[in-house]
């Protein structure tokens, strides 16, 4: 049985001597990266899912919350003023990489406090990823549409065997509704697909349930995807705890960064599965792969979509450039 610690619960304070601001770490130059920036003022979270990889990134499970917001603030200008390619272009940027967005929300408020520090930059869209379903304060933000409201999804079945303490499916998707009708777009994030008997007509079952309530598809900033990969010190983790589950029933390989993940053939069933029912709801769902290779991209029939961006030169920024089109629609239009 999966359960979620008590000191997971368990809410610090601290002061964060680093910097808050760190560029996605891409991991390997073999895969596309998004080319998004995260920003942290929190780390850890109060919900458990045994795929997450905090459980290994931390020596500790409890959350922290940064009491040095002004330091990020002077971070955040310092930055935007002196590297030329954030004055040019959109700025991406995310909170949800060490901890989940909108957790600690209702009683915190640091969202908003996020979005007010970035409203002063016209070119910056900042996305808060959950699986909660925390937005009933986030009426405050003063300026919805510089912020995507994204929330994960996966089957019904694999929350319930992976996740404990998050928010069901369907409520997940009656909170993105309502952002949706607060003025916020939304995303979702099929990360990590699992294998198992049955798949395939529930992630399409869940990828249908998304149209269900969310009526206007120009309210979907995007969707990732990206199949079951973690490093391999979680697989000893879990295995020592004896929750192997269906994560590792399959044949895994080692990926060009380290970590492990699905064959090649398996991955690209997933995608080309997701991008059909995709389509058959909105055929240009602003659809995308995280962490995979261009050959990859190729196989499940995406990679053009990627090249039919006007200013996209290489294929080392296609993706990064793909988004940020994205983005200016959502800031601009």
């Amino acid at each position: 049985m999966i359960t979620v610690s008590p000191e997971r619960r368990e809410i610090r304070t601290a002061i964060h001597k680093g910097e808050f601001w760190k560029p996605c770490p891409g991991t390997s130059d073999d895969y596309l990266c998004c080319g998004y920036q995260i920003l942290t003022p929190m780390t850890g979270c109060g919900m458990y899912c045994c795929y997450c990889v905090l459980q290994v990134y931390f020596d500790n499970q409890y959350q922290t919350v940064f009491e040095n917001l002004c330091d990020l603030e002077a971070e955040v200008r310092r930055k935007m003023e002196s590297c030329p390619d954030f004055q040019k272009h959109v700025v991406r940027i995310g909170t949800g990489e060490f901890g989940d967005s909108l957790f600690l929300e209702n009683k915190l408020g640091l969202s908003k406090k996020i979005a007010d520090i970035l409203d002063r930059y016209d070119n910056v869209l900042v996305e808060f990823k959950t699986k909660s379903v925390n937005v009933s304060t986030l009426d405050q933000i003063k300026n919805p549409r510089k912020a995507v409201i994204g929330f994960s999804m996966n089957t019904e079945r694999m929350v319930n065997q992976l996740e404990r303490g998050t928010a069901p499916v369907i409520e997940r998707l009656k909170a993105a509704r309502r952002c949706a009708d607060m003025g916020f777009s939304v995303a979702f994030h099929f990360d990590p697909i699992v294998w198992y008997d049955g798949w395939e007509g529930e992630y399409r079952s869940a990828v249908s349930m998304i149209y269900d309530f969310i009526d206007d598809p120009r309210k979907i900033a995007w969707c990732s995807m990206g199949g079951f990969r973690c490093m391999p010190s979680l697989k000893s983790a879990l295995r020592g705890a004896g929750m192997d589950l269906p994560l590792f029933a399959g044949e895994m390989i080692t990926g060009a960064d380290g970590k492990l993940r699905y064959p090649r053939t398996l991955r690209v069933d997933f995608y080309r599965v997701m991008d059909d029912q995709f389509k058959r709801h909105h055929n240009n769902a602003p659809l995308y792969l995280c962490m995979e290779s261009r050959e990859v991209w190729e196989e499940c029939g995406m990679y053009g979509r990627l090249l039919s961006i006007p200013g996209i030169y290489n294929e080392n920024d296609a993706l990064a450039r793909f988004l940020d089109a994205r983005a200016e629609s959502i800031l601009y239009t």
